[in-house]
């Protein structure tokens, strides 16, 4: 009954989400573990509550983190030591990384490069001028988003396409996930400068490289709440915005850790591809699989440092090819580790995490991509979503490490 009464509390309390600019100061990330049944089953009660962050979801016997508001602190932890749960304060104060990272912001070049996270106007104007400009590449827009930014894609091949195989990969699904969307641009910017080092790989395959696939809510994460994690559509009859766009695949929507509530970061959507973006993306997709085979399918988001493998709608439950494909993901990781010892882990998503409906990566994975991962970048929480621009550079590296390898194997497996 006292567990019953302090949730109660918690879901009494209330944050505006969707009223000016949000601030974080004195918010923490806490971080704790589920050991039994009973407590896990209190963190899935506590998902439920549109005004608890997730930022690692529940998992049995492994460590969850959730951001806090100053608030709700002492709650949440009377929760946790009435359960008996081991917990730590992972994240002091989220405010101050965020004034840190404001810091870097406003000293960044406007001038596309990885050593900032930069605006969608200077990503979109470096996609249409310098990448554009590459003897490799082809430059569409595949959408609008909801706000009216174009949803870029680009086609990098050298040539006989017809012969070829593609390779898909999107970034910044989710809005907050600003590292994602920085490797992604870093992927494309390596293809199309310098197509000659990988030579090997563009001879077999071309490369479709989406490195913003939200870029209304990555906007609204810079102006007005860093922690913004979803689209920016209207609700009917919510005053809240939105929808997770990768709970927004047709493939088992609706499914576990989906809400049905506009005000959850985990909004399903009023259907499957209801979003702009997730329906260009789908119509992208297919529209390559009208010429070409599609061998493999990347997401970039963060964090957690995992790479996650199909089917991740649920645990316990894998393709055909898995034995093949989670050898691969444990070939790619330890290649990317050796590039500067960053540590991953490998397997079906579900097992590793949680559930999750309505997936990108299970949708391409049912429409026919051989190889398909979802990649959490780094960390492992020590900056979560606020990973400093300085580590963009060794991200990226290490994670198109990772991916080429995925190529190679793929290359060698089908003898292209």
């Amino acid at each position: 009954m006292k567990v019953l009464f302090v949730l109660g509390a918690i879901l009494a309390l209330a944050a505006a989400k969707e009223i000016g600019i949000r601030h974080y100061d004195g918010y923490q990330v806490l971080s704790v573990k589920a050991t039994t049944k009973e407590q896990f089953n209190v963190l899935k009660d506590l998902v439920l509550n549109d005004d608890l962050d997730f930022w690692k979801g529940p998992k049995l016997n492994d460590f969850s983190d959730i951001m806090v508001n100053p608030e709700q602190v002492g709650l949440l932890k009377t929760i946790f030591q009435l359960q008996g749960m081991e917990f730590s304060t992972k994240i002091a104060d989220v405010g101050v990384l965020i004034a840190e990272e404001k810091v870097e912001m406003n000293a960044r070049s406007t001038r596309m490069d990885w050593t900032s996270y930069h605006t969608y106007a200077e990503l979109e104007a470096w996609i249409t001028s310098e990448v554009a400009s590459s003897s490799v590449s082809t430059v569409m827009t595949i959408g609008q988003s909801t706000e009216g930014r174009g949803l870029h894609m680009v086609k990098v091949s050298t040539g006989n396409s017809a012969n070829k195989k593609a390779i898909f990969l999107d970034a910044n699904l989710h809005a907050r996930e600003w590292i994602s969307g920085a490797v992604g641009s870093y992927i494309l910017n390596e293809l199309t400068t310098k197509p000659d080092t990988y030579s090997e790989l563009l001879d077999a395959f071309d490369f479709y490289i989406v490195p913003m696939a939200n870029p209304d809510g990555y906007e609204f994460s810079r102006t007005n709440d860093r922690m913004w994690r979803k689209t920016r559509s209207i609700n009917s009859g919510s005053t809240c915005r939105g929808c997770d766009p990768n709970r927004n695949f047709a493939f088992h929507f609706g499914g576990e850790s989906t809400s049905s509530s506009p005000c959850s970061d985990l909004f399903k959507g009023p259907s499957a591809f209801s979003e702009p973006e997730t329906a260009a993306l789908r119509d992208a997709i297919k529209g390559i699989q009208a010429e070409q085979e599609l061998f493999a399918y990347f997401t970039l988001h963060s964090y957690g440092q995992l790479w996650l493998l199909s089917w991740g709608y649920t645990q316990g439950v894998y393709p055909p090819d898995y034995a093949e494909l989670l050898d691969w993901g444990r070939e790619s990781i330890a290649a990317l580790e050796a590039v500067s010892g960053t540590s991953y882990v490998t397997g079906q998503g579900a097992d590793m995490l949680y559930g999750v409906g309505g997936a990108s990566d299970d949708w391409a994975k049912s429409e026919g991509a051989k190889y398909v991962a979802t990649i959490e970048l780094r960390d492992e929480g020590r900056y979560g979503f606020e990973l400093p621009a300085s580590q963009i550079i060794a991200t990226a590296q290490e994670t198109w490490t990772g991916i080429q390898l995925i190529g190679q194997r793929l290359k060698k497996a089908h003898n292209l």
